[in-house]
């Protein structure tokens, strides 16, 4: 008895959920731009039957794949005189940046939850820092960081919705 009762005390029982019902509403409830982060997570057909950190690590997927293809997008604005520099910079950020959310994914697998923040912050001070580089200069890089910077605060949020343990 006294095993039991240890056991449901170390694990208590999750809320369950209807069949069909989504979580993505209670995975975006701390998230700004809830309508982006519904929009986003819905987009991955795995997303239908997934626990909150099956949707943390969508979430953190879709980050990852992101600062990848900026990473791309900043190696082609490297021929331009003009961006050259601030290009060169934004590659640096972002190839360091795809680094940390490839951590933070592994950090969320291991439970390591507040190692994935940390890594989903330093991911958005990259962007910011990529934004800097390219101060005076008009380019589809600046909404590009934006983007990128909504795709880790999805992350976040569904990061803090697993911390609070609402799965």
């Amino acid at each position: 008895m006294v095993f039991l009762v240890t056991i449901l005390i170390s694990n208590p029982p999750q809320p369950t959920r209807a069949a069909g019902e989504s979580l993505i509403p209670t995975a975006c409830q701390n998230v700004e731009k809830k309508g982006f982060c519904n929009a986003m997570l819905e987009s991955d057909p795995n997303s239908n039957n997934a626990d909150l950190p099956g949707l943390g690590l969508i979430a953190l997927k879709q980050a990852a794949s992101n600062a990848s293809d900026i990473a791309e997008y900043a190696k082609t604005l490297s021929n331009d005189p003009n961006l050259k520099e601030g290009a060169a910079k934004c590659l640096q950020l972002y190839l360091e940046t795809a680094d940390k959310i490839n951590d933070s994914v592994a950090s969320a697998k291991s439970k390591a939850h507040t190692d994935v923040n940390a890594g989903l912050n330093a991911a958005i001070t990259n962007s910011k820092s990529c934004d800097a580089a390219l101060a005076g200069h008009e380019c589809e890089l600046s909404g590009k960081n934006e983007v990128f910077r909504w795709l880790c605060e999805n992350a976040l949020g569904v990061n803090k919705a697993v911390m609070d343990g609402k799965n």
